[in-house]
C-alpha cells in the first residue's frame, strides 16, 4: 500500500464496497482514485481477494433485500445523483447511478401512484415514460415491487368502481378521478373493460385475459393453425383412451387428409 492512502481510507473503501458492490462508487465514497484501486487489484492478490469477497457479500445481500431497487438511506444518492439497485438474474447486483429510462425508487413511486389512481397499466406506464414490457419485466424481477403493484392495482380498482358510480348519471361523459400525475381521461366503456380485465387478480373472479385473437393473414398461417389444432386433437384422443383407439386414429387421419387436400400442402 502507498503511504498516501491511510488505513482509515482503505477501510472506508472496503466498507463501501461491501455495502454497494460497486467499485467506482466505493472509491468515490472513500476518496481514493480508481487508478489506485486498479493498481492494487492487479498487483496485490490479498487486495484482489478482499475486493471479490466484498462484492460477493454485497451481491447476496442486495438480492435478498425486501425493498427491491431502493437502496438503504445512506446510499440513495452520491454527489447529488440518484442511486438504485441494478442487476438480477445472474448478473452482478450492485448499487449504481440511475440511468435514463431505468426503474428507480422515484419512478416506482410515480408509477404505483398512477396505477392506484386509474387501474390502467398502460396509462401508468405512459405517465412515467416506461414501456409496458419494462413494467412487467420489473414486476416479475422484484417481489417487493410485485406486492406493491398488486396493492396499487386493488386500490385503483376500487377508485375506478367509485368513479363509475359517481359517473352513472352522465353515462357519456369521460370518467373523472383524482390523481397527482397527469393521466388521460377514459370513457365509461374503457373503465368497464379495465374492471373486467383486472377482476381476476383483484377479486379472484374469472380468468386473467389471454392474448387477443388475431385472424391468420396468410395461407401458411391458416394451415399451421389447423395442423396445431389437429395435433392437440390427437393428443386428446390418446389421453382419453377411447374404447377403439384404432378407430379414433383412422378418423383423425381422414380429417388430416381432408384438410390438407383442400389447399396448399403442408411443408
Amino acid at each position: 500500500m502507498t503511504r498516501k492512502t491511510s488505513p482509515a481510507r482503505i477501510a472506508a473503501f472496503f466498507r463501501a464496497l461491501e455495502e454497494t458492490g460497486n467499485q467506482t462508487i466505493a472509491a468515490e465514497a472513500a476518496r481514493v482514485s480508481r487508478s489506485w484501486m486498479s493498481l492494487h487489484r492487479a498487483t496485490d492478490p490479498d487486495f484482489r481477494a478482499r475486493m471479490e469477497a466484498a462484492i460477493t457479500a454485497a451481491r447476496e445481500r442486495l438480492r435478498a433485500q425486501a425493498n427491491g431497487v431502493e437502496p438503504v438511506a445512506t446510499w440513495r444518492a452520491i454527489n447529488g445523483e440518484e442511486l438504485a439497485v441494478r442487476g438480477t438474474n445472474g448478473r452482478r447486483t450492485q448499487i449504481a447511478r440511475a440511468r435514463l429510462n431505468q426503474w428507480t425508487p422515484r419512478t416506482e413511486a410515480r408509477f404505483l401512484a398512477a396505477l392506484a389512481a386509474c387501474c390502467n397499466v398502460a396509462a401508468a406506464c405512459r405517465a412515467v415514460g416506461m414501456s409496458q414490457a419494462a413494467a412487467y419485466n420489473h414486476y416479475n424481477r422484484w417481489p417487493d415491487f410485485e406486492q406493491r403493484w398488486d396493492a396499487a392495482l386493488a386500490e385503483g380498482y376500487q377508485a375506478l368502481e367509485l368513479a363509475l358510480i359517481e359517473n352513472a348519471g352522465r353515462a357519456f361523459a369521460p370518467v373523472a378521478y383524482d390523481q397527482d400525475i397527469p393521466i388521460e381521461p377514459m370513457s365509461v366503456d374503457q373503465a368497464i373493460t379495465l374492471l373486467a380485465q383486472h377482476q381476476a387478480r383483484v377479486h379472484k373472479i374469472g380468468k386473467r385475459p389471454g392474448r387477443p385473437f388475431r385472424m391468420p393473414r396468410t395461407s401458411e398461417e391458416v394451415f399451421a393453425s389447423i395442423a396445431h389444432k389437429l395435433d392437440r386433437l390427437e393428443k386428446k384422443l390418446r389421453a382419453e383412451a377411447a374404447p377403439d383407439p384404432a378407430a379414433g386414429r383412422r378418423a383423425l387421419d381422414r380429417g388430416m387428409r381432408a384438410v390438407r387436400g383442400t389447399g396448399k400442402p403442408a411443408r
